[in-house]
């Protein structure tokens, strides 16, 4: 399950980038449209599935600065392509060019007909984009909070009901909705699929952050964390703690190697 937690969410691995000149589908206008390379996928990430490390999240995507379409694959299906270019052309589109790429995407895709899962899940991602700016970041979370709960009550698929269901109570968590998360996440206590697995570990800790009254985003890491009696923490700082001092000595290590090969022979080292 948590496999496909990480699928859904687009998590692909992006290292380093790439400037690509590609014509827009929608307007015709050519751009240079910034894009990802392949790397190593992080291995670790936030409850709300925004991965965990210096690599800027999520993947990016062609973005056109004429028209404002966002490009959500290639080639865009003939069918597809001319409701986008109505859309595109409209006034809400247009006011929706303030938000962020994954943002337009939610809306292309409500225009295109796509399932509740997938709208949720690109508000999701403009939430990891736009978290910097608490009004927008809001609105994202909250369509990605509606989409969830639709996708709860009507997708086919278990493994997406699921999903839906535990990313509900992060949001609402996330959002300060209390007493709406401590509700939803005790009657997913009740439920098979969140029973003795991690899940039944995240929706725990979801419970204890409730309890706090505590909106802050956390790590899959903190979940593992707060599972772990004291003595396991207590080896598992002093674990990372001798790891820390094994790589500082390596460093200093490597840079006297250095500067030792600096200095010619003979001379006198400055």
């Amino acid at each position: 399950m948590l496999g496909l937690l990480i699928a859904a969410a687009g998590i692909a691995a992006a290292a380093k980038f790439v400037e690509r000149e590609m014509p827009c589908p929608v307007c015709g206008k050519t751009f240079y449209a910034r894009l990802d390379l392949s790397g190593e996928q992080s291995p670790e990430m936030r409850l709300d599935l925004k991965p965990v490390g210096e690599i800027s999240w999520p993947w990016l995507l062609p973005d056109c600065p004429k028209c404002g379409f966002v490009v959500y694959r290639l080639p865009v299906p003939a069918a597809e392509l001319a409701k986008c270019r109505e859309f595109t052309a409209t006034e809400e589109y247009k006011k929706a060019r303030a938000h962020s790429s994954y943002y337009r995407v939610g809306l292309l895709y409500g225009r295109l007909g796509l399932g509740d899962y997938a709208l949720a899940n690109s508000f999701l991602k403009a939430s990891w984009q736009e978290e910097s700016d608490p009004a927008k970041l809001k609105e994202d979370q909250e369509l990605a909070l509606k989409y969830f709960t639709a996708c709860a009550r009507t997708c086919a698929a278990a493994e997406e009901k699921e999903n839906s269901l535990l990313l509900m109570g992060e949001l609402l968590r996330r959002l300060g909705r209390f007493d709406e998360a401590r509700a939803h996440l005790a009657k997913l206590q009740g439920l098979k699929g969140f029973q003795k697995n991690f899940f039944a570990d995240i929706v725990e800790f979801q419970l204890a952050r409730c309890a706090r009254q505590d909106a802050a985003p956390y790590e899959i890491e903190d979940v593992r964390d707060f599972k772990r009696t004291l003595l396991e923490k207590l080896k598992l700082r002093l674990k990372k703690l001798l790891k820390y001092v094994t790589e500082a000595g390596d460093k200093e290590a490597e840079a006297g190697s250095l500067k030792r090969k600096a200095v010619s022979p003979g001379a006198e080292p400055r």
